[in-house]
């Protein structure tokens, strides 16, 4: 039998390290479980970042900083110091900063008091708090019936 097919798939990993104590010149070896990535990632764009281009993310984006460009994604979460120039598709979309553009959400969006929201926007159901702001083209899309997409359309 070999020392491969006695270990188990299901041990876990482990890390390696050494304590040096240097009253004793003892060296000691820990073992301390390796930390695993979440199955569904996550992207923070921290506050003082800037991001220009497009950002594809299967699902969840947190921004505190500056976006200039499109963005696509599951759910969209945008701080009270983040700020958006692009189109945006989103499952979800929670505002507390700006957003200037075409925004697609197929859900909910929901603007808290300190948002600005500008543009073309389709939502699936919209949640305002008291001085949140929306300016633009506003259009319900059920979520159960595709409709076309904006098309050509310029921020304000």
């Amino acid at each position: 039998m070999s020392l491969l097919k006695l270990r188990s798939k299901t041990e876990p990993l482990h890390t390696n390290k050494k304590i040096i104590n240097y009253d004793e010149n003892i060296y000691e070896e820990i073992k301390e479980p390796i930390k695993t990535t979440k199955e569904n990632s996550s992207l923070i764009i921290g506050e003082g970042a800037t991001i220009k281009g497009e950002i594809v993310e299967e699902n969840e984006i947190t921004v505190q900083g500056n976006v200039d460009g499109d963005i696509q994604c599951k759910d969209l979460i945008i701080g009270k110091t983040g700020s958006i120039k692009g189109k945006i598709k989103a499952d979800t979309l929670y505002v507390e900063g700006s957003i200037e553009g075409e925004i697609h959400v197929k859900e909910l969006l929901k603007l808290m008091s300190s948002s600005y929201v500008s543009g073309k926007i389709a939502y699936g159901s919209l949640q305002i708090n008291e001085g949140g702001k929306l300016v633009g083209e506003i259009e319900f899309k059920d979520k159960n019936i595709i409709q076309e997409e904006f098309k050509e359309w310029k921020s304000l």
